[in-house]
């Protein structure tokens, strides 16, 4: 396979910016990433395939529980991939080059 698969949640060129803004005032208002993380995470779905429910546990044993509905699934997704796609630009970014390729 020679074709690189299609980036589908990419906005287009013309929500660009709009988006990178977004991304920046959440990160913004989003406060202490390392007090807010996660030990481990458990997905699954309602019984009744209504809900997509996410349970994050706390380093210090609480849990978090959240249920989506199906109908938001989709841009939760993609919103999922774009922030994946941005972290590991911001990974390498912070990557000191050690030698040649």
């Amino acid at each position: 396979m020679s074709e690189k698969p299609e980036a589908w949640w990419r906005a287009p060129p013309e929500h660009a910016e709009r988006v990178e803004r977004n991304r920046q005032e959440f990160m913004a208002k989003f406060g202490d990433f390392e007090a807010a993380a996660s030990d481990g995470f458990w997905l699954g779905s309602s019984p009744d395939g209504q809900h997509l429910a996410l349970q994050f546990t706390r380093p210090d044993g609480s849990v978090e529980r959240i249920a989506i509905y199906w109908e938001n699934v989709d841009a939760f997704f993609t919103e999922l991939a774009g922030a994946i796609e941005y972290m590991g630009k911001r990974q390498l970014a912070h990557v000191e080059a050690k030698g040649a390729a």
